[in-house]
């Protein structure tokens, strides 16, 4: 048990230290106005490619040792998570507040949490549940959502670092990638022949998407904002898929608290950035009524 779980947490551990690498050399450039050569900034991404890879493979052994995904992917996400804000802070690339602090934790304790309410899925008739109307509704919903998130990064790659519309542009790729890809690789061992090459073909050109728009959003975004948004936005997405597509209603507990896991992830990025909705919506309030009286 102990093996499975400390692969996990490496494996974290690299995916957020690949990240960090890509974004402190675009920092440097950005604000220390630090020049790097061609052969240097090619190292910077392989570099992140090679340890995000290193991470996905960890995980991958991990669950072949006989870890349940239930209970690494939570161990996966805090590393990666804990191993972004050390790098973040150490490198001085970001100064994490108290919000963003408890952010973080609340977090790593909320994704620590799915480990014990998730769902234990049995064998699942695969071909089966991809088969109902829903789930290919839902599936074709995302397949949508990702060539329209995709636009959106092309339209908003030139935005500032800090831009919200670039940053969710970035997550919604990242995420719906990610999602596909392991609802994609749920159907390896259930075909067989032709079918069998047309899911590996998807399930590698998706994998080459996710990559490429997680190398580009570590040197694009702030990682301190991104990597919790795209984790949490992940385990958010994974949620609704499994109920929508893999039947996980029936192997929830406790629902109420699982759905309430996911509001405290939701709660964490909300700490974790910049945005303040409430107040920005008050104070624009305020100005429009100040507007209306002076009239």
């Amino acid at each position: 048990g102990v093996v499975f779980l400390a692969l996990a947490g490496v494996g974290g551990f690299l995916s957020a230290t690949g990240a960090n690498i890509l974004a402190w050399s675009s920092f440097s450039t950005r604000t220390l106005g630090k020049q790097w050569t061609k052969l240097q900034s090619t190292g910077f991404v392989v570099a992140c490619i090679v340890l995000n890879a290193s991470g996905i493979l960890l995980f991958a052994m991990s669950t072949a040792l006989g870890g349940a995904v239930a209970t690494v992917m939570p161990i996966q996400t805090g590393a990666n998570l804990l191993g972004n804000m050390f790098w973040q802070t150490t490198l001085g690339m970001k100064y994490y507040n108290k919000s963003m602090r408890v952010g973080t934790l609340v977090l790593v304790f909320a994704v620590a949490e799915l480990g014990e309410i998730g769902p234990n899925e049995p064998d699942l008739p695969v071909l089966e549940l991809i088969s109902d109307p829903v789930a290919i509704a839902w599936m074709a919903f995302m397949g949508i959502s990702t060539l329209v998130a995709i636009y959106a990064t092309y339209k908003t790659y030139g935005r500032p670092i800090d831009s919200t519309s670039k940053l969710c542009s970035f997550v919604s790729v990242v995420t719906l990638t990610t999602v596909i890809g392991a609802s994609v690789g749920k159907c390896f061992l259930k075909v067989k022949g032709a079918a069998f090459a047309l899911v590996l073909c998807l399930y590698f050109l998706d994998g080459i998407f996710c990559m490429a728009f997680t190398v580009l959003a570590n040197a694009q975004c702030d990682v301190a904002i991104f990597i919790p948004a795209q984790l949490s936005s992940q385990l958010v997405l994974n949620m609704l898929t499994g109920y929508l597509v893999w039947g996980d209603g029936a192997y929830v507990e406790h629902t109420t608290s699982y759905l309430l896991v996911y509001a405290l992830c939701i709660c964490g990025v909300y700490l974790n950035s910049d945005m303040d909705i409430i107040g920005d919506w008050t104070r624009s309030y305020s100005i429009r009524s100040s507007m209306l009286s002076e009239a």
